[in-house]
């Protein structure tokens, strides 16, 4: 079986899940392999609500991210969310070995409608959820990508959105 090709998404410098300059937040990175937005999840002692129990709110804000990342590449357009609902099934631990997936149920202009699950090392789900997210504007998506951190060879999800010969930002 052929490795599916995985393309990395650009991170918001300050963003609780995938900000590099907030000591608080996951420092997650975001790409994409098989048509599905993922994330590794990787929390600390400094995220958990219980001893050894991941906070319920930080679970619900990587599914959250990982689930806009989904709706924005389906309709290139950063979206906001409508409506988030999160089922817990398993606590999940800090340290490595969690992943974030995301995908796309169905979108139109308006509204995307997406799915997303918190799996284990051992493949076990141990949250799902579900989300409805509307898009931002054309110039509004500009002005949050003009602000994302491109290293080289992310996918270029807004690049769809500048005038041809623009260029694009970061590369």
């Amino acid at each position: 079986m052929e490795d599916p090709i995985v393309q990395d998404l650009p991170t918001s410098p300050h963003c609780f899940v995938c900000g590099e300059h907030n000591p608080a937040g996951l420092n997650a990175r975001f790409h994409v392999a098989n048509g599905f937005v993922k994330m590794p999840l990787t929390a600390g002692d400094r995220h958990c609500g219980y001893p050894n129990v991941v906070h319920g709110g930080v679970l619900a804000a990587a599914l959250d991210e990982c689930m806009g990342w989904a709706a924005a590449r389906s309709i290139h357009r950063m979206c906001v969310t409508g409506e988030l609902t999160v089922r817990y099934l398993k606590p999940v631990a800090p340290g490595p070995g969690f992943t974030v997936h995301a995908e796309v149920v169905r979108s139109s202009r308006r509204l995307v409608h997406t799915r997303g699950w918190i799996e284990g090392p051992d493949g076990a789900r141990h949250a799902s959820a579900e989300g409805r997210f509307l898009p931002l504007s054309e110039q509004e998506t500009l002005r949050v990508d003009d602000g994302l951190v491109y290293r080289g060879g992310e996918e270029r999800v807004f690049d769809v959105l500048r005038p041809a010969g623009d260029g694009t930002k970061g590369e």
